[in-house]
């Protein structure tokens, strides 16, 4: 079996990202990443309605301390975006696969990586977990149903998507016919 150096298994991450029909991947490090409080008070101010109602949102994620520590494990990381047109900007259905299917996809790639190329992998979605809906979290349950799927978003370990986009050259834009969603891989 070859062993392939790290740019090489990179590489092949991120072809295989490519492979699933994503718009845009690009490189990041953790160093890069901004962690801002006003991103988690925006959470708390429950600006979405999931603060308490998801397992993968706050209060259930943990502290940004705890985000900010967590990301000294890691040496790169990998922005995956993908966009789809809006047609009807009232159909919340379209809006809201297209963040599905990036949470799938993250999941296809945090899979891949763990089985060929990387051990120390994590993914963060772009929006809130939708896997169940609502979640159960917001039932009153004590347990997310769906623990090896679910995965928290950028935006509730603190992450400024927006202006981490930016510092590595990437434009985010707020479009009435299209829609833009931004997950992380971290290794």
């Amino acid at each position: 079996m070859i062993r392939l150096n790290y740019n090489d298994k990179l590489s092949k991450i991120k072809g295989f990202i490519y492979s699933k029909g994503v718009h845009l991947v690009k490189d990041i490090y953790p160093t890069e990443i901004i962690i801002d409080e006003k991103v988690r008070k925006y959470c708390k101010q429950n600006k979405c309605g999931e603060y308490g109602n998801n397992f993968m949102c706050p209060p259930f994620v943990g502290s940004i301390e705890d985000f900010r520590e967590e990301l000294k494990k890691y040496k790169h990381g990998l922005i995956v975006m993908i966009k789809d047109r809006i047609v009807n900007g009232n159909d919340e259905n379209r809006y809201y696969n297209s963040a599905k299917k990036l949470h799938n996809i993250l999941l296809e790639v945090e899979n891949e990586c763990k089985k060929n190329y990387f051990n120390n992998v994590k993914v963060l979605i772009g929006g809130n977990c939708r896997i169940c809906n609502p979640c159960v979290a917001a039932l009153g349950e004590e347990k997310c149903k769906y623990p090896k799927k679910a995965r928290p978003s950028l935006e509730a370990m603190g992450i400024d998507v927006v202006n981490t986009c930016k510092q590595i050259g990437i434009v985010v834009e707020f479009k009435t016919d299209e829609v833009m969603w931004i997950g992380l891989v971290l290794l």
